[in-house]
């Protein structure tokens, strides 16, 4: 399975239409639902209140911790690895947010737009794998840190999702969003 299935890009008129609607209609245009620089949002239909995250609250949470190589494919044939520190993203929505029982998909959003949406399964998931090294098992993590260097804040968001593959073949860094901004989970 490749990760095109699961990735995709919203087209950026689409998104300046949709914002537009809310505006005109009173929803999501005062001051007090700007976020700060350095958060992510998570919000949702299938959410109970809204969760702001910063930095420093995911590095607070030693439970959830991963630090690992990952493997990644391009679709190009470009294989390789990266080292990455964050949080396991299942374990941030547990530990920090009330979902409802309906949850049922998950999308991550750049602050450009670049979305890659899951299923819940896929965030839950422990065993990512690496084609190249049948052993390791990998989760789906929110790294604010690359080959021992943390993400600069002046240039975006310092938060990328990072997966693993499915199967062997999977293109999966197509999903390695970066920037993210928001997490909307229906």
């Amino acid at each position: 399975m490749s990760c095109v299935n699961f990735c995709r890009k919203k087209e950026p008129m689409a998104t300046f239409l949709l914002l537009l609607f809310l505006c005109i209609s009173g929803y999501g245009c005062t001051a007090s639902e700007e976020v700060a620089a350095g958060t992510i949002v998570i919000e949702g239909e299938a959410v109970e209140n809204r969760v702001f995250i910063t930095l420093e609250d995911l590095k607070s949470m030693g439970e959830g911790l991963v630090e690992a190589d990952y493997f990644f494919l391009n679709s190009y044939g470009t294989k390789g690895y990266s080292h990455f520190k964050g949080i396991w993203v299942w374990y941030l929505l547990k530990e920090k947010v009330s979902l409802k029982e309906n949850a049922s998909r998950v999308s991550f959003i750049a602050e450009d737009g670049y979305t890659a949406e899951f299923t819940m399964e896929d965030v839950k998931r422990e065993d990512y794998i690496d084609e190249q090294d049948p052993e390791t098992k990998y989760k789906m993590i929110l790294a604010w840190e690359e080959d021992g260097r943390e993400f600069d804040a002046q240039k975006g968001n310092p938060f990328q999702l990072v997966v693993g593959q499915r199967e062997p073949g999977d293109v999966n860094k197509p999903c390695w969003v970066r920037h993210i901004k928001t997490i909307r989970i229906d």
